[in-house]
């Protein structure tokens, strides 16, 4: 999954991984495409002797806003802006060892991209891109080995790279481990809130939940937005949400009417008791969605067990990852990456009634076993609640594109679920973002292609 960087796909003509040499070569001379905090020009490749100061410009990108170093332009030393093209050497050997020099150089090892950019098909010569996502596992230290293995920690200022001083250092530290606590806590909050919600909702229209399950799905941005929540923003969210179609493969709205809650638009269907979302001014966001579910017989010992429909399950996670993606990029200004949990909880009541009806699925999952009742022709769940959760990461951007980057984020984050119930894997798509169309139900297959045909994915 590509890291995205807005203002230099701007000024590129696109993401990086489709920007082109002539594109890049068209910089040369452009006053707005001079060296900033977040962009960086080299003439040539780092030497042997340089290890250090490749080390230290990646690290300055990762602790500050994230970049590109853009290898094969020469700037000005005054204007900072491309001179000239210089193509470097793009092959695999050099790409290897410009890896091998910043795993051994920094720590912690940030996450970084290499693109190479051919300056004609075939060769062995261009433009090398080295894009540095803005990290949170900061700060990222150079290892100074001629010092007793030293840690110094650069940053961007501007166009230049300085050193942080020790209460920097420390700031950065403290700042790395609040994070990390304050977004297990968030995103923990945003998904008990829509299972609260979604209590409510029941609890006001009287639903009966005996034989359903409920499928949460909450998505909590680490670089957090601000989205302001007033009439106007309202009625915006409001227009934009009755309108749009976010279950995948579906042609039709899901929402119908908007509420206000504590920091959070409310997003209803017709029926309360199926889908509800929570739209957070920080970008965050959660769905909550009530699953029928079905009598499945099993063994000899073990008769019936109740299941709930992997296709379904598997749609409805990647469609509320796109759209609460889109919510946290587009409204409340969220990036970087994010993230994202799933929950399945059987709400099967103990010694209650249960349809004795059996449903053909694909890949079912057992939510519960079944008893038969003595002396009498019914069967009734013995399983009160059974919660099993799924977690990952993604970069926001991809979710929100809702492209390949959607797929596989959504396979590793069904997978961590799945595994609770003793799949290894969603079988319907595959970590490399792609369809299985195989492993479809005919029902949703047809509806599944033409959403991943519109939207570029591969089946």
């Amino acid at each position: 999954m590509s890291a995205r960087f807005h203002r230099l796909e701007a000024l590129f003509g696109g993401p990086l991984e489709q920007v082109t040499f002539a594109e890049l070569a068209a910089l040369v001379g452009n006053p707005e495409a001079c060296e900033d905090e977040d962009l960086d020009y080299k003439v040539a490749h780092y030497g042997p002797e340089k290890k250090a100061e490749l080390a230290k410009d990646v690290a300055a990108l990762a602790n500050t806003v994230g970049g590109v170093l853009v290898l094969g332009l020469a700037d000005d030393r005054k204007s900072r802006v491309p001179t000239a093209v210089v193509p470097v050497e793009l092959t695999d050997g050099r790409l290897r060892q410009i890896r091998a020099v910043i795993a051994s150089n920094l720590r912690p090892v940030p996450r970084i991209e290499l693109m190479a950019k051919q300056d004609a098909p075939g060769s062995t010569q261009g433009i090398l891109l080295i894009a540095v996502p803005r990290s949170l596992d900061g700060p990222h230290a150079v290892v100074e080995h001629n010092q007793d293995h030293r840690l110094a920690y650069p940053r961007r200022d501007g166009d230049t790279t300085r050193w942080l001083t020790e209460i920097e250092v420390a700031t950065a530290y403290r700042r790395r481990f609040q994070q990390l606590t304050e977004r297990g806590e968030r995103i923990e909050h945003v998904d008990n809130d829509i299972e609260d919600t979604t209590d409510h909702l029941v609890d006001d229209v009287r639903v009966h939940r005996m034989g359903r399950a409920l499928l949460t799905v909450a998505l909590v941005p680490d670089v957090p937005g601000d989205m302001i929540i007033d009439n106007r923003a309202l009625q915006r969210v409001t227009e934009q949400e009755l309108r749009a179609v976010p279950l995948l493969g579906r042609t039709g709205p899901t929402f119908t009417q908007t509420r206000v809650g504590p920091r959070r638009i409310v997003l209803l269907d017709d029926d309360p008791a199926w889908c509800v979302a929570e739209l957070h001014s920080d970008g965050s966001g959660a769905w909550g969605m009530s699953l029928e579910t079905w009598l499945l017989e099993t063994s000899e010992t073990n008769p019936w067990g109740q299941g709930a429909d992997t296709d379904e399950i598997v749609t409805l996670v990647m469609s509320a990852l796109r759209h609460l993606a889109q919510h946290a990029a587009t409204r409340a200004g969220a990036s970087g990456t994010a993230a994202i949990r799933t929950r399945l909880i059987s709400r099967t009541a103990t010694n209650s009634p249960v349809p004795a009806i059996t449903a053909s699925r694909w890949q079912p999952i057992h939510l519960a076993h079944q008893r038969l009742v003595s002396g009498k022709a019914q069967r009734s769940g013995v399983t009160a609640r059974r919660i099993a959760t799924g977690q990952a990461h993604a970069l926001v951007d991809d979710l929100a594109d809702g492209g390949t980057g959607l797929v596989q984020a959504a396979s590793l984050l069904i997978g961590d679920l799945f595994q609770h119930y003793g799949l290894a894997e969603a079988p319907q798509i595959t970590r490399d973002g792609t369809i299985n169309a195989s492993a479809w139900a005919s029902d949703e297959r047809a509806r599944i292609l033409t959403w991943a045909r519109q939207a570029g994915v591969a089946n």
